[in-house]
């Protein structure tokens, strides 16, 4: 939607809305013509530079958009546009979640953009890093989807070494597959698939069925992955295979679906901080939620 000048109580209260963004927020605000007029504190330190340096650049030094034109004429015709953006500074870039605001002059043309920003650079590379590390799980580690349900959706080629299937073998079957008759019937395993729908994750020593009734020993963790509402959607499992001389039978007290051990192996502990966190990741990437926050901050002073 389309900003023009304000005036009257509904202006005063925009001003102030756009002056709490400000405080929030890094904003850079730009002409028609493309070139910067201003810019904030923020928007300054995150690119670690000066106003003086800043001002009176081009739009296309600053801001590395793939399709400047296509963002125009969506700011021509009063269109706010939201996007992940990077800026470049004399001295380092940054990543900004960002927002343009078009503000709209005589003859509903435009007169000017406001560019409100999150500064999400930290954000962007730990999740690069999370990804580099799950790359790294996947190519060294048996991983394993299944759906919520419990049916396997994919393998990789080293989780089906460890149990010694093709793909085809197991694709569209149930987990019970890979434990007996007793054990997939047993109160303990319809708890461990109630608790994976519910979002929480398993980690331990497994002992599993492998092609031919082969039994295996692997240490793993089932991972709940969520969908952008935070509901569980599939759980992907991450496996190592134990060899004979490293495993000791567990004691006959407890099932032997779920031995508690340490996850000792590096790469699993990395993803299981990679999953954890993923909630707090998405939150910092929220736009919208901090400007609803900003918005509602200003109502709130409004009306006292």
């Amino acid at each position: 939607m389309g900003m023009g000048f304000w005036g009257g109580r509904e202006g005063r209260l925009a001003r102030l809305t756009l002056a709490a963004l400000g405080r929030r927020f890094a904003v850079v605000e730009l002409g028609a013509d493309g070139v910067i007029r201003s810019a904030n504190k923020p928007f300054l330190a995150a690119l670690g530079t000066t106003a003086d340096a800043l001002v009176g650049q081009p739009f296309q030094a600053v801001f590395a958009v793939d399709d400047t034109e296509h963002l125009w004429r969506a700011l021509s015709r009063g269109e706010e546009v939201a996007d992940q953006v990077r800026v470049k500074g004399a001295r380092q870039d940054a990543w900004l979640q960002a927002v343009y605001v078009p503000r709209m002059g005589r003859g509903n043309r435009l007169d000017a953009i406001v560019v409100y920003g999150a500064d999400i650079t930290a954000e962007r590379g730990r999740a690069a890093d999370a990804g580099q590390r799950q790359q790294n799980a996947d190519e060294t580690q048996g991983v394993i989807e299944f759906s919520l349900d419990g049916m396997v959706l994919t393998a990789n080629p080293a989780y089906l070494n460890i149990v010694g299937y093709r793909l085809d073998e197991i694709q569209g079957r149930h987990h019970s597959l890979f434990v007996d008759e007793r054990e997939s019937r047993s109160d303990a395993y319809i708890g461990f698939w109630r608790r994976l729908r519910s979002g929480l994750h398993d980690a331990g020593l497994y002992r599993r069925l492998g092609k031919g009734e082969c039994v295996v020993w692997i240490q793993a963790t089932y991972n709940p992955m969520f969908d952008a509402d935070g509901r569980p959607v599939k759980i992907v499992k991450y496996a190592t295979e134990m060899s004979a001389d490293a495993i000791q039978a567990p004691p006959a007290a407890l099932p032997v679906a779920a031995v508690p051990v340490p996850v000792a192996d590096a790469a699993v502990a990395n993803v299981l901080d990679m999953l954890d966190n993923a909630a707090a990741r998405a939150n910092a990437l929220s736009m919208d939620a901090a400007i609803d926050a900003a918005l509602a901050e200003q109502r709130g002073q409004e009306g006292a």
